[in-house]
């Protein structure tokens, strides 16, 4: 009877140990190919990894709440077809039991002294001990069934090192880039983009070459569009280190840093990353990569003639002016990703729930005032408080008392879940669109707690580093465009929630206080309300608290 020693694979590009969770089948049990086997949870997802053969599972060698490096084992499987496991590896289903020879020294080298960009090309065929590896598509996150590939970063023929990411996908919780599960050549691409493919969809065919592909350096090197010498030009701000370029480094970059490299024309095998572990962020890429903005050319003064009497004068009738002919230019956008999410769910909102909407006015002198007082004292732990920390404080306190809008309606099973937690989505503005990124048990915190979550998820959601846990289990969401701008607008319900609030530019305007007219800070508040479940009277009296709480936020003590 053969056995196989599971090794917890690279299930993610940057991820190095993943937490045992749960295991899904006990020593002892039989189990067929591709059946799950055990949860593991590493900073970028929760993950079931499947059986890599059909067996029994003879030994598990972590307990539940351990912490694994990718490459330990993990299980044995004894029964299994070891031999043909590799095969089908891609990085979440494989069993890492052929990495090291991805590790191998390239001493094929010299292959990459022909700088010509179709020097890839010979690389199509893997070399002497290679392998064509079916990639499948993982299980990216708790609940994910489908993906739609938004984008093939490495086309089919296109060489790749390990990790190099291949293909963007988008599914309903995240966009992420999956990277290589060894260094090889991309035969095939099996879904285009814009389509949909399944969890456990072979997605691309990529043929490995035992000991790594020959020439890896000339596929990571970006379109020459950037000088060569451009990191030279200036002195960055804060220096980072370059040293020369090494095709078989494994570079710890995030997807953003990644694809932030490939924008500026910078090889990330050059730079010592800052990061822990040597991780390159960002901000490396950008001073290493960092030149003196292209002085502005010198604008000549436009001669304007002193105005004479008779220049004021009207004119009799207008001039003669010639006919100008603009551009007609038009870009097509591909309207996919992040973007048509976003329609299908405003879409199923708007046209499932009758929306109801209602606008209070809020006198934030007072909350101001609490805030100024209350930023020094923050600012010791390393905390900005925020205004939407305030906010969010007031919003979770209502709730608690007008549980119906923290409620959501099944209709097929007849029942209004109305939920005794209130858990916020917080809506945040990201270069790759709208996401509505959750903050737990918001009741339970304090408006610095409060404060804290809320700078450090909009980070995270800004930089493409949300978990798949960020987004679950929301009640009430708020969106938040005041810094923006616009004194009022009615926003469209994050479906299957009962209300959303939105919050508006803060303006000083004079408002009555006895007497006397005096400037207050005025800052209004909207609700959008599903009305199948929340009447406007409670509605009004949940606006009507949070007004008051915020007017006095000493009253949030209480």
């Amino acid at each position: 009877m053969s056995s196989l020693e599971f090794k917890l694979p690279d299930i993610g590009e940057g991820v190095h140990e993943g937490e045992i969770v749960r295991w899904i089948v006990a020593e002892g049990a039989a189990v067929n190919e591709d059946d799950p086997v055990v949860e593991v949870m590493t900073d970028k997802a929760t993950v079931e990894i499947p059986a890599p053969a059909s067996g029994v599972i003879s030994k598990h060698l972590f307990a539940e709440g351990d912490v694994a490096n990718v490459g330990d084992v993990i299980f044995t499987i004894d029964g299994g077809a070891a031999a043909a496991a590799p095969v089908e590896a891609p990085a979440v289903e494989a069993p890492a039991v052929e990495a090291p020879a991805v590790e191998a020294p390239a001493v094929e080298a010299p292959a990459v002294e022909a700088p010509a960009v179709e020097a890839p090309a010979p690389a199509a065929a893997p070399v002497a001990g290679g392998a064509t590896l079916e990639f499948k598509l993982p299980d990216i996150g708790e609940g994910v069934h489908e993906g739609e590939i938004v984008r093939w970063i490495v086309a089919e023929g296109g060489e790749v090192a390990e990790d190099d990411p291949i293909v963007e996908v988008m599914t309903d919780k995240a966009t992420v880039e999956i990277p290589a599960p060894a260094a090889g050549v991309v035969q095939s691409t099996l879904v285009a983009e814009g389509e949909v493919a399944n969890v456990g969809d072979v997605i691309f065919v990529l043929a490995t070459s035992g000991g790594g592909v020959a020439a890896p350096a000339v596929a990571p090197a970006p379109a020459p569009s950037a000088p060569a010498a451009a990191p030279a030009v200036a002195a960055p701000a804060t220096p980072v280190a370059v040293v020369p370029a090494d095709p078989s480094k494994k570079v710890l970059a995030a997807p953003a840093t990644r694809r932030l490299a490939r924008e500026l024309g910078t090889d990330l095998s050059t730079i010592i990353g800052t990061g822990p572990n040597g991780r390159v962020k960002p901000e490396d890429v950008r001073a290493a990569t960092a030149a003196p903005a292209p002085a502005a050319a010198p604008v000549a003064a436009p001669s304007v003639a002193a105005p004479s009497p008779a220049a004021s004068a009207p004119t009799a009738q207008l001039p003669n002016f010639p006919q100008v002919l603009g551009a007609r230019e038009i870009e097509e956008i591909p309207f996919r990703g992040i973007r048509r999410k976003i329609s299908e769910a405003m879409v199923r909102s708007k046209y499932t729930a009758p929306h109801f909407s209602l606008i209070e006015e809020v006198d934030c002198t007072e909350m101001v005032a609490a805030r100024t007082i209350a930023k020094p004292v923050g600012e010791r732990y390393g905390v900005k408080i925020t205004f939407m920390g305030y906010i969010m404080k007031a919003t979770a306190l209502a709730l608690t008392e007008f549980p119906m809008l923290n409620a959501e309606l099944d209709e097929e099973a007849g029942v209004i879940k109305q939920k005794h937690y209130v858990n916020l989505g917080i809506a945040v503005d990201t270069p790759n669109g709208l996401v509505v990124p959750v903050i737990k048990d918001a009741n339970l915190k304090s408006i610095m707690q409060l404060s804290a979550d809320l700078v450090d998820i909009a980070a995270r959601a800004r930089e493409s580093k949300l978990k798949p846990d960020d987004f679950a289990d929301s009640t009430f969401s708020i969106s938040n465009a005041g810094n923006i701008g616009g004194t009022l607008a009615t926003p469209i319900i994050n479906f299957p929630e009962a209300a959303i609030m939105g919050v508006h530019s803060m303006r000083k305007m004079p408002r009555c206080v006895g007497d006397d007219i005096v400037a207050r800070m005025i800052m209004n508040l909207s609700i959008s309300i599903d009305h199948r479940i929340v009447d406007g009277a409670d509605g009004a009296r949940f606006m009507v608290r949070v007004r008051e709480l915020l007017e006095e936020p000493s009253l949030m003590l209480l």
